[in-house]
């Protein structure tokens, strides 16, 4: 698990490093909100791959339930992120929708991997 929290931390330095690199988001990366958002999908990736790792430990229908529950619950999450940015009418709303994306990918992918390495190993 810690190995997986290091793997997460590395990746939300990344989104952020990333953010400031590109010129055209640059102004968007440099917004608190930006920070808030990265730390959010730190904490919900976090928690929901102990989630994961708790149940593969069940049955395999109940590893199946949580494997779908982390993946409709981010989308979800990332749907009420968006649309409530969208809708506060705050700066940069285009950039931050794209940013996002961007951060769910990054850190779907990390979890996608993890989940399957514990597939593997367990």
């Amino acid at each position: 698990m810690n190995r997986f929290i290091v793997k997460t931390l590395i990746v939300s330095v990344l989104c952020a490093t990333i953010g400031n690199l590109l010129p055209f988001f640059s102004d968007m990366a440099n917004q608190p909100i930006w920070f808030i958002t990265i730390a959010f999908y730190v904490v919900l990736t976090i928690l929901l791959r102990t989630w994961v790792a708790k149940s593969q430990k069940g049955s395999a229908i109940k590893f199946s339930t949580a494997v779908i529950g982390t993946t409709t619950a981010k989308m979800l999450l990332t749907l009420v992120i968006v649309t409530t940015y969208l809708v506060s009418k705050l700066p940069n709303r285009e950039l931050f929708v794209f940013g996002v994306f961007g951060v769910f990918v990054a850190f779907s992918v990390l979890f996608v991997i993890d989940v399957q390495r514990l597939i593997k190993g367990g």
